[in-house]
């Protein structure tokens, strides 16, 4: 008796497992919905006796890189769970020619499939591998295309003014160009918020205390306690109040990426250090002096140690050796009492670091009890308090008016601003009258004004770099009164307060081991002065400028007149030891 065979309709047939993969582009014309993708994706599953057993999407986001969830979905087909993945169309994937090319190796390297619902291309054959790289070579084609359209949408709004995406700021009503109540087209603009706009500069001027500076994490919570969140309806974190604050907004400021860089803005993740503060139409919330101490804490703070940020002395992040330049670190010291009991009393002096970690090879070093460096600077400032006392001007004028160099570079940067800002303006309408009316230029002639404006504006960015090292240049008497009122207040301050006091007055306390009549140095704590470096004077170990001569030729026997030219501008004179 023979068994009748099971139609092919009852028969258990094993599905191949693949991941489903929406992605909905944040261009408005390809935002296709995810309900459709996820259709097309399971009438292909149907079809060719496979299933989807996860899906990943990315919606709102952007082809024109791989920082997505993509990435989980190709870790779980390389971890073998799944045989492929599945998309709507090849463009689903992406639109970066190297990221499309690297990623889908990383998939077919372990035997893995790219499989599009909508596109039926064998890519198991020459040919549909070559039909499949067509259509991602012309997806990347389309993602330039309508880059370039936005860049050309970008520069114009920066030439009046506003920046280069229009969308809501904290701190702001925004008003659109499009108003949706009147259906009418209107001026855009941004006007500060009544309510808002004196919560954005309380932000900065916490920041800056000289005494009780609050960091951004402590900012944060106090804009969550009081229910303000972004613009995106979020609580403020660390990182988006950072970003929201350099940008300068709030000061008026427009933070532009220099179109000379080369870099792919996109995958740097703004990154790049090559962006410029341009002036914008909105009204400012905090003034340019507010936003000028702001940026010099911003670079204080970067250029202190993280552990130098709480203070546990008074010279917390300011002690430097003066034979290497290095910083220093704190020394224990332990003693034991008659009774036999051992003391260990931690920061007892100052050590240079370098040689502690190199085992006394890498610099002769200093070594100098806390007890000492302190009072040392404790008599400098006393000092220069009673000098600020007895220079301060007398009651009647000089007849001869003092210039104010800070101020003329002010008033010189506002109207190269202007200058820039015109030229700006002036080159977009150049692009535009370019495009619509191309027969009225002849061969070379677009070129040669666009290259002349860009030239004027290179010109007009390097006299601005120049004027802002002498607006920001300090004087002695800016930092009269301040010494005045710390000595006065001395002994009522805490640790922390006087660190954060006498960073805004010394750029270093440098402990310079000294040398006896025969160029020796001496040994021991007797050995180290203690110079405190003020900020009103010039840097004493600040890197001196090469000056190469009218013929490429320096110092005999410092270079050779060949390699004189690729040196860096600058070099330091640290002393021979």
């Amino acid at each position: 008796m023979t068994t009748a065979p099971i139609p092919s309709t009852f028969r258990a047939v094993k599905l191949t497992p693949y991941v489903g993969y929406i992605r909905v582009s944040t261009w408005k014309e390809e935002k296709i919905s995810p309900e459709l993708q996820r259709a097309a994706i399971q009438d292909w599953a149907k079809r060719n006796e496979a299933e989807i057993t996860e899906w990943v999407e990315d919606l709102d986001t952007t082809g024109r890189n791989f920082k997505r969830k993509i990435m989980r979905a190709i870790e779980i087909v390389e971890k073998g769970r799944e045989k492929g993945i599945a998309v709507w169309r090849y463009s689903r994937f992406g639109r970066d020619r190297a990221g499309n090319a690297i990623n889908l190796a990383r998939v077919e390297s372990i035997g893995g499939q790219l499989i599009s619902a909508t596109e039926p291309v064998d890519a198991t054959t020459a040919i549909g591998r070559f039909q499949r790289g067509m259509i991602l070579e012309f997806a990347a084609f389309e993602s330039d295309r309508i880059g370039e359209a936005w860049a050309e949408t970008h520069q114009h709004r920066r030439a009046q003014g506003l920046p280069a995406t229009g969308r809501p700021r904290f701190g702001y009503i925004w008003h659109r160009r499009w108003n949706p109540r009147t259906e009418t087209l209107q001026e855009e603009k941004y006007e500060p918020h009544p309510e808002l706009g004196p919560i954005v500069a309380e932000l900065y001027r916490r920041y800056i205390h000289p005494t009780k500076a609050q960091g951004f994490s402590v900012l944060c919570g106090w804009l969550n306690s009081l229910g303000h969140l972004t613009t995106r309806e979020t609580q403020w974190t660390t990182q988006t109040l950072t970003r929201y604050m350099d940008g300068g907004f709030a000061a008026g400021l427009l933070r532009i990426h220099d179109d000379g860089c080369k870099c792919n803005g996109r995958k740097t993740n703004g990154g790049c250090p090559n962006y410029y503060f341009a002036q914008g139409a909105h009204e400012e919330l905090i003034d340019y002096d507010l936003w000028q101490k702001y940026r010099a804490k911003r670079e204080q703070i970067k250029n202190t140690p993280p552990r130098a940020r709480n203070a546990l002395y008074m010279l917390t992040g300011t002690v430097r050796c003066g034979q290497c330049r290095g910083g220093t670190s704190m020394s224990s010291n332990r003693w034991r009492k008659a009774t036999g009991e051992v003391i260990m009393l931690n920061g007892w002096a100052y050590r240079c670091s370098q040689r502690a970690a190199s085992g006394g090879h890498k610099c002769e070093g200093v070594w100098m009890p806390r007890r000492d460096v302190e009072p040392a600077v404790e008599k400098w400032l006393m000092r220069e308090a009673a000098t600020g006392i007895d220079a301060a001007p007398p009651t009647e004028g000089t007849e001869q008016p003092q210039v104010d160099e800070r101020a003329l570079a002010k008033q010189a940067r506002g109207k190269l601003q202007g200058e820039y800002d015109a030229i700006e303006a002036a080159l977009t309408r150049l692009i535009m009258d370019a495009n619509e009316n191309p027969e009225k230029y002849p061969a070379g002639a677009f070129e040669r004004a666009r290259d002349m404006y860009l030239e004027r504006q290179r010109k007009i960015k390097q006299q601005l770099e120049g004027l802002v090292d002498v607006e920001q240049t300090p004087k002695r008497a800016d930092f009269t009164r301040l010494i005045v009122g710390v000595a006065e207040e001395w002994r009522t301050l805490n640790t922390t307060e006087r660190n954060a006091m006498l960073k805004q007055l010394v750029r270093r306390v440098a402990l310079v081991r000294l040398k006896d009549e025969n160029g020796e140095p001496i040994r021991g704590a007797e050995g180290v002065e203690v110079q405190v470096h003020p900020l009103w004077e010039p840097d004493p170990w600040a890197p001196a400028r090469i000056c190469r001569g009218p013929f490429g030729t320096a110092t005999a026997g410092s270079w050779l007149a060949a390699d004189l030219w690729t040196q860096p501008e600058t070099r330091e004179e640290i002393p021979q030891r």
